[in-house]
């Protein structure tokens, strides 16, 4: 069978607004390990990233028209759900082929995108086993009622299968299928989180065990990793056939498991591995030893959730650090010569003038090479999106989940307006990186011309942001493609 797989995000311009040229483009890594299993049972795949190339409705339909699909896929994702259905509903009424839906906003919220009848299945959870019986099911070799983790349409009704089993074994899981991609040099992380390129972005763990509010991690609290094997083997091989030069390990959380770490960091030295690798971490899975090993085989920057400068706003949002813990830790990593990113929100549930404030003071005092801050986003799923009503107002429209730069928030906290958190975020923004001190740590780090041209194109981004109102931003880890 033939199935096309489209990417469901929204282009850099929708999300950036006019900074998308300084944006993160991150290839549509679910939709590569659909296509991975698919080619594995003997199907042919195909990955259309619909979002990074901004490609119009009549772009999409010629696509699937020269490719002539027996299955169409696509990804949804909350930001910009809207997208994936007006996506559908164009491509239902061009073409008589089935679509299924699934990613992160169809876990979260199946029932959102069922009452739209352009969409024939829905996957409710994991989609790699999944995405393999509904194919077989389409073929015949099974019922579409023997096929968990789906919703389908019967006879004018909706039918709700059982959900199914996460998958437990990750590794019986083929490679991702990035031959799928035209071009890797066409996806990197933010500009300042990467320093070679083609720099490959790999998910080798799913799932987070801590209890943040303003996240959905769709994976469950329940973590799961590849093995250090497959972790280096995997490495070896985007090293080997694509030409990587360096790895973003973009997961939940990917030091959780010490034991796991330090096995992928020996491996790595054993078969003489050179090459530079980020991840992102939390900050309470590290400890000295580790910090070591991973900065001996490579790792230059670690991205870390901070998110407030208050500790009773950090117990709030249920974040397993406090101010303390973050100084030693970012402290260690200062010492061992690793660059540290640091995440920080704004307009957080309790936060207040006095709370803003201290987080901008604690992220200008840690050593910090980078930061990201955001304004409070209620992710879809998320605990801060049940409860938000209760601490300030909120604007309920999907729409504002899109990413779309706008004037709105999508909460603001009692006592403060929507003008002093976009003014702050403005300043803080401004007053962390013009400092003499952040301007000489970032020039000590420069040490190429690719360096050079990563700085010229964020200073260019700056001069953008400070002239403007500042797009709304989002916290990327929320949602991978």
């Amino acid at each position: 069978m033939k199935i096309m797989l489209i990417s469901g995000a929204i282009t850099g311009e929708e999300r950036y607004g006019n900074l998308e040229d300084v944006g993160a483009y991150l290839p549509p890594y679910g939709l590569m390990c659909l296509a991975a299993v698919l080619e594995k049972e003997g199907h042919e795949a195909k990955i259309l990233d619909s979002a990074r190339y901004a490609l119009s409705h009549e772009q999409i339909s010629q696509e699937v028209k020269d490719f002539n699909p027996d299955l169409i896929g696509m990804s949804v994702y909350s930001i910009g759900a809207n997208r994936a259905i007006e996506n559908a509903k164009h491509l239902k009424s061009r073409f008589d082929i089935p679509i299924v839906a699934g990613g992160p906003h169809i876990i979260v919220y199946p029932d959102d995108l069922a009452e739209f009848d352009f969409f024939d299945f829905l996957v409710t959870g994991e989609g790699e086993k999944t995405l393999v019986e509904l194919v077989e099911a389409l073929e015949g070799k099974r019922g579409l009622a023997d096929v968990k983790g789906i919703y389908y349409r019967d006879n004018g009704g909706i039918v709700k299968n059982e959900p199914r089993m996460y998958i437990q074994d990750l590794d019986e899981l083929p490679f991702p299928a990035f031959h799928l991609i035209d071009d890797l040099k066409g996806y990197t992380p933010q500009l300042l989180v990467y320093r070679k390129r083609p720099v490959v972005t790999l998910i080798t763990s799913r799932g987070c065990p801590f209890e943040c509010i303003f996240c959905n991690s769709v994976w469950t609290r329940r973590w799961r990793g590849n093995s250090a094997e497959y972790v280096v083997d995997l490495v070896e091989h985007v090293i080997e056939k694509y030409g990587a030069r360096e790895i973003s390990f973009h997961e939940d959380t990917f030091a959780l498991n010490k034991r796991r770490v330090l096995e992928i960091c020996r491996l790595m030295k054993e078969r003489g591995i050179d090459i530079v690798w980020s991840a992102t971490v939390n900050l309470k899975t590290l400890d000295r030893e580790t910090i070591l090993a991973m900065k001996d085989t490579g790792c230059w920057l670690v991205s870390v959730g901070i998110e407030s400068g208050n500790d009773e706003v950090l117990k709030f949002i249920k974040k397993p650090v406090d101010k303390e813990l973050v100084s030693r830790v970012t402290g260690w990593l200062d010492e061992a010569g690793i660059k540290i990113r640091g995440y920080f929100m704004m307009g957080h549930l309790i936060d207040t003038e006095e709370t803003i404030q201290e987080t901008i003071d604690f992220a200008k005092s840690l050593p910090l090479y980078s930061m990201n801050l955001s304004v409070m986003y209620l992710a879809p799923g998320s605990e801060a999106r049940e409860i938000a009503s209760m601490y300030g107002t909120v604007n309920e429209g999907l729409d504002l989940g899109s990413g779309y730069p706008r004037d709105d928030l999508g909460f603001v906290p009692n006592g403060l307006t929507k003008d002093y958190i976009q003014r702050m975020q403005k300043k803080a923004i401004s007053e962390f990186f013009f400092r003499p001190s952040q301007i000489f740590r970032l020039m000590t780090a420069v040490e190429s011309l690719e360096d050079v041209k990563r700085y010229a194109r964020m200073a260019k981004a700056f001069v953008r942001l400070t002239a403007n109102r500042i797009s709304v931003g989002l916290q990327g880890k929320t949602e991978s493609n």
